[in-house]
Order: structure tokens, then sequence, then C-alpha cells
């Protein structure tokens, strides 16, 4: 349950011919005829995308196809979300292991790098073999390649701090409802923000500091609602340890591996799969031997309700990870904001008699601004005053011509009376 963004630098390899034609030896006038033909001809050959950008960035039909991508998307992200939400929550009336839930579903991350390789062979000009792509997607993991040192150091942390999320997760949604959960779990990029500003020295942000007080005073709200010795209390303390475990993944994520490409994402999200079939199986085992886990004969096990449930969650990932292709990151932010109210419309059409508290509703809405607080960039008040002082600088030379034209009326107006003095 896991969210993080891939980010691919737009800078390409096109400037290298550029640099590459023009020699010292060379004469100044076939210095400066090469230059010419390589911006006009070469680099449009090499990289016509590269060209086309710029007149594209701020097309007004580039960017309303981004914004209908990104409505589409974060209405599929809030679905998917919620169902996987509803669906772990009955699979958990059926069968009391929320561990196994976690390995099950997280296992099924295995088909992140084959889903990315089938559209490689779709999309892609040069189509390798999926050994060969492997082998160039994980490079980022270290210099020797794909090998068992390097899996395990830099995969098994990851992988714990995934699990620990998944697991906290359900755990929380046997004490408290799905639309409960998911609107604590917004409270993740709050946390994302703090460690980020402590471990990274991130640029100090107040509006964020601002959202992140609004999803504490949201949290406590939630765990108010029914009381601080209910059961509720347990379940928001565990979906707080969740949304604590995704942020802390996040920012170690930025901090030791940093800024990754399509394939690197799909081959580091794989490798968790495997790292979790391989090192976690065990414990699942033991926490059925033990008894503090149990579940029925493989007839009994409602596999249908636990391949939807991993199906959604790999959905969900796939749509988080890959969806920037065609929108906005914010916007995909935004489709996990809504799951909060499709959460509520999934309870209320599931549950008959379903009923919110007035509590529950401020806190959800408290917890929803700080979550789109959040999402406001950096540089948002610079670009807000900016753009003030445009619209200002606008209306002074709106009235300023029509300031002159009524100062040279009246300047007409005063003059007639002395004229016609001096005429008499």
């Amino acid at each position: 349950m896991q969210k993080f963004t891939a980010k691919i630098s737009p800078e390409t390899a096109c400037n290298t011919p550029v640099l590459s034609l023009a020699r010292p030896e060379d004469d100044p006038q076939r210095e400066r005829s090469a230059q010419s033909v390589s911006v006009t001809t070469g680099v449009e050959s090499e990289s016509s995308e590269t060209v086309v950008k710029p007149h594209c960035r701020w097309c007004p039909l580039g960017v309303l196809r981004k914004l209908a991508w990104g409505l589409v998307l974060a209405c599929c992200v809030a679905v998917s979300w919620a169902g996987s939400t509803h669906i772990a929550k009955m699979a958990l009336h059926t069968i009391n292991a929320p561990f196994f839930l976690t390995w099950f579903t997280t296992t099924w991350n295995l088909l992140f790098f084959p889903l990315y390789y089938v559209g490689h062979l779709f999309w892609a000009e040069k189509r390798q073999s999926p050994l060969k792509q492997f082998r160039e997607c994980s490079v980022f993991l270290g210099e020797d390649g794909f090998t068992l040192r390097v899996f395990l150091r830099r995969t098994a942390p990851f992988c714990l701090l995934w699990s620990l999320t998944t697991y906290l997760y359900m755990l929380a949604l046997r004490r408290i409802s799905p639309s409960d959960a998911a609107a604590i779990f917004c409270c993740n990029k709050a946390f994302v923000f703090l460690l980020s500003w402590i471990i990274l020295k991130e640029r100090f942000m107040g509006v964020r500091i601002v959202a992140a007080i609004l999803s504490i005073t949201g949290i406590v709200m939630m765990a108010y609602a029914d009381g601080f010795h209910s059961d509720s209390i347990t379940g928001v303390a565990l979906v707080v340890g969740s949304a604590s475990s995704s942020a802390l993944y996040k920012v170690l994520f930025k901090l030791l591996v940093g800024e990754v490409k399509f394939g690197e994402v799909a081959v580091f999200l794989s490798a968790l799969g495997l790292c979790n079939l391989l090192l976690l199986s065990w414990l699942s085992l033991i926490l059925y031997i033990t008894r503090v886990e149990y579940w029925p004969s493989a007839q009994l096990v409602p596999w249908e309700q636990l391949c939807t449930l991993a199906a959604l969650l790999l959905t969900f990932n796939v749509l988080v990870n890959f969806g920037i292709v065609l929108t906005y990151p914010s916007l995909i932010s935004v489709g996990v904001f809504l799951s909060v109210p499709a959460n509520a419309a999934l309870g209320l059409s599931l549950t008959r008699g379903l009923q919110f508290s007035e509590v529950r509703v401020a806190a959800a809405g408290i917890i929803g601004l700080g979550f789109l607080l959040l999402l406001l960039p950096e540089r948002w008040d610079e670009a807000a005053l900016r753009c003030l002082a445009r619209i200002t600088r606008e209306r002074r030379r709106e009235e300023s011509p029509e300031e002159a034209g009524e100062s040279s009326q009246s300047a007409r107006s005063k003059g007639k009376p002395v004229v016609g003095a001096a005429l008499a």
C-alpha cells in the first residue's frame, strides 16, 4: 500500500551533438554552419520530442488533455484504494490473518516488471530482450548489477517498511471503519514533510506546518469521536503507525535511492515482491503454527476476495507510480484524497443504517484540508505575489487612460467660462 512517484529528468542527451560538431581546429565559418545545422536538423532528427516540448508545454490542448487524464486517473486511484480497503475489511471477517493478507498482496509486486516489459514491447522503438532490459533497469541498484548482496542490502529494509505499513493498516481495519482508516492515512503526506524537513533538510514552508497541525488535529478528533477509552483509539493509533511507516519509506527512498526512471521503479517493486516471498514466508508460517493467525484449509480460503484485493492494490500502485506519464503528479495525489468520500459512499451502499457522526465528518474535513494544503508547490507564495503584482499593473494601465480622459474633460469644462469672459 505504498505509493512513491518516479521522476524522469526532462533533460535529454540530444545536446551532445551540438557540442561535438564544433571543433577548435575548424574555421569560424565552418563552426557557425555546423552549429546551425545541428540545432535545426541534427537535434530534431535524434529527438523530435525535445523540439516539440517547448511549444506544447503551455499549449491549451495539451494542458486540457493532461487535466482530462488526471481526472480519469484520480477517479481510478480513488476507486481502487476504496475497493481494496473494503475488500480487506470483508476478508478479515472471513480469515483472521492480517499478516498472511499482507504477505499475499505484497507478493503480487512481482508482476511490476513483467507489466512494464509488456508496455516496453508495445511502445518502445528499439525492443530488447527481457534479460537485457532487466539488466539495464537494475543498474541503479549498484555497479555490480543485481547480485544477492545488492538485492538484500537495497531491498530488504524497504520490504520490511512496506510490509509493516500494510500489516498495521490491516490490523486497524479490524477495529475502525474503512472510511476512518482512509481519512487518517491521508496524514502520511504531512509526516513525509516533517521527516523531509528533519532528515533531508528540505525548505521550510509555513503553510505545510499549518497542514501538519491540521492533520494532527483531525487525528485527535477522529480518536475522540467514540471516546478515548473505546476500541477505536487502538485502530486510530495503528493507522497513524501505518502512515508514519509509509512516510519513513518515502523519505528513505529519496535519501538512499533518489530519482529513478520507470523501468527502475518496476525492477525495484518486483524486487520487493521477491524479497517478501523469500524472507517473510517463514514468518507467516510461524504465525500460523503458533496460532497467532489462523486460516482455514485451501478449499475454504476466500481466494476470490484475496485475488481481487491483491489485483486492486496492484492497480493502485501501478496508477500511482506510472500515472505521471499521462498527467500531473498532484492530480494523482488528489485521487488518494478522493478515496475518503469513495470509502464513505461504499460504506453507505454496503452497510444499511450506517451513520457518520458530526465529529467524524469534521475530522475528515480537517485532514482533507491539510492534505490539499500539502499539494501546494514550494514556490507557490512567490508565484501568487507575482500574479497579484501583474494583475495590479494591468488594472493601473487600464485606469490611467480613463483618468487622463477625465482630466482632459474637466480642463475643457473649466476653460469654457474663461473664454466667455474674455470675449465679453
